[in-house]
């Protein structure tokens, strides 16, 4: 009996060195798309052209169109892009308006932007924020809204939390929409995400498989969608395609309202009011992480390139509307963006940081498969908080409250994102899409920014992170240091 159960642990064993094994190996289609990894000498060198030759990319935005324009979740990093590219190219401050939560940032107020504190998940409160008078100067011109607000909750996958992200995501676009019709808007442009067309992948592998099954995905825009909830990565998409089906369902050329979504990259970055809830923000503010993920490949936008493919649609739209147009309808569709390079490796992101940042930033190594194991845990133990003794057991909060299977499901998949549709002509069916900012010049610029805000109170909070270790226990409780927390734009 000792023999057989000594047996079985060690074929057990065996197994789970397998599937950590197999969740560490890079697939060959993965690595023929993205053969090369940034060097010291290379991110030094674009370091140094992001100091002495900033990229504007204001050169490259659709000309002015003299419309109002509302812009909800425009206190964030896309909405953020979305208004100060309005303005960069000429349109009036005084018809612009953000629909935001959070205040925007002082300088955009400071131009003459209005801003009014809005929860989308409010019929009432939308309606409100919509119908509120514009100036005479502006008051009769054609409207357009882009839709960036979301709750990013990339953690969960069972339906029991759904309404965690559906009632922003679903709920609250659905309100937009109707307001914006009730409003007279012509153009509605939406963010959707490029997570939508993700399968959740299987890591529990056949001892005889290499990887595991759905690792490597291509993002395009004919990718066939995930079917059921349970095919999805995890809520969050779910939520999202759900939005995205509705705008796209009401794009009306007869009636003159145009629709349309724009699906970003896996992952967007950049400069922005928020741009420290992105990943590369994260890492800077945390002084790194633990990780798990570095040889995944995957696909990331900046935030000013996902801006421009918003502006690109909005001309596409009004342009198919004019009588004389020839142009293929683009109306009611969604596009996948990314930046014009081939994906990178996490492993490139740290070698980035860990060379260019002024504050201390540290990538300690974990296994993939111990972390999943635990994910299973968490994920139960929230399910039971959540739904069976909510009044007895305590909340898991923080970064701990992510570490659950959906995570893993996104974050350990290779996602190339194929944007070939979105870069052809508008006479093609097109945006005519041609992204300025590749994501070593990005990530460059977002560096060149914290640098210059790192002063030396930031260096030492963010030593005393590093120092903390992963783990770290204060007056609040155990702190785990691994991913972004939770975010509402």
């Amino acid at each position: 009996m000792i023999s057989i159960i000594f047996t079985s642990l060690g074929v057990a064993a065996l197994y789970l060195y397998h599937v950590n094994a197999a969740m560490k190996r890079v697939p060959d289609e993965a690595r023929k798309c993205s053969p090369h990894r940034w060097t010291v000498d290379q991110v030094k060198a674009a370091y140094k052209k992001a100091l002495e030759n900033p990229i504007d990319i204001t050169d490259s935005l659709p000309p002015k169109q003299s419309r109002r324009y509302i812009v909800v979740g425009g206190s964030g990093l896309v909405g953020g892009w979305i208004v100060s590219h309005l303005l960069a190219r000429g349109e009036d401050p005084a018809s612009l308006r953000i629909l935001d939560l959070l205040p925007a940032t002082q300088d955009i107020l400071d131009r003459g932007v209005t801003f009014i504190k809005t929860n989308i998940t409010d019929e009432l409160a939308v309606s409100t924020s919509f119908e509120q008078p514009w100036p005479e100067t502006v008051a009769n011109l054609p409207l357009t809204v882009f839709h960036t607000a979301a709750t990013i909750r990339p953690f969960e996958r069972l339906e029991i939390h759904l309404p965690l992200c559906a009632k922003v995501n679903v709920d609250g676009t659905r309100n937009i929409l109707n307001a914006s019709k009730k409003s007279g808007a012509t153009c509605f442009v939406s963010t959707s995400s490029g997570s939508v067309t993700l399968h959740k992948p299987n890591f529990w592998i056949m001892p005889w498989e290499k990887l595991p099954q759905r690792v490597m995905q291509i993002l395009s825009d004919d990718a066939k969608l995930p079917e059921r909830h349970d095919e999805f990565f995890g809520n969050y998409a779910v939520s999202k395609i759900e939005a995205e089906r509705l705008v796209r369902a009401a794009d009306d050329p007869d009636a003159g309202f145009r629709t349309g979504c724009i699906r970003p990259a896996n992952g967007i970055y950049g400069i922005g009011s928020d741009a420290s809830m992105t990943v590369t923000g994260v890492y800077l503010r945390n002084g790194g992480s633990p990780t798990w993920v570095s040889p995944v490949i995957q696909s990331f936008v900046n935030a000013e390139n996902v801006s421009l493919a918003h502006l690109l649609y909005e001309a596409r739209l009004l342009e198919q509307s004019r009588p004389t147009s020839t142009l293929p309808n683009t109306g009611g569709q969604s596009f996948v963006v990314t930046d014009p390079n081939p994906a990178i490796a996490f492993s490139d992101i740290y070698t980035i940081l860990t060379t260019l940042s002024t504050t201390p930033v540290a990538f300690p190594i974990l296994q993939p498969l111990p972390l999943l194991l635990v994910a299973y845990l968490v994920e139960a133990y929230v399910y039971i908080q959540h739904a069976v003794l909510p009044w007895l057991l305590p909340k898991v909060t923080g970064d701990l409250l992510q570490i659950q299977p959906s995570l893993f499901a996104i974050s350990d998949v290779y996602c190339i994102a194929d944007d070939a549709r979105a870069r052809r002509a508008p006479e093609e069916g097109g945006l005519g899409y041609k992204p300025v900012l590749t994501t070593i010049d990005g990530m460059c610029k977002q560096l060149v920014d914290w640098n210059g805000k790192a002063d030396a109170k930031r260096v030492a909070e963010v030593k005393g992170m590093v120092e903390g270790g992963a783990l770290s226990v204060g007056k609040d409780g155990v702190e785990v240091k691994l991913v972004s927390p939770e975010k509402k734009l």
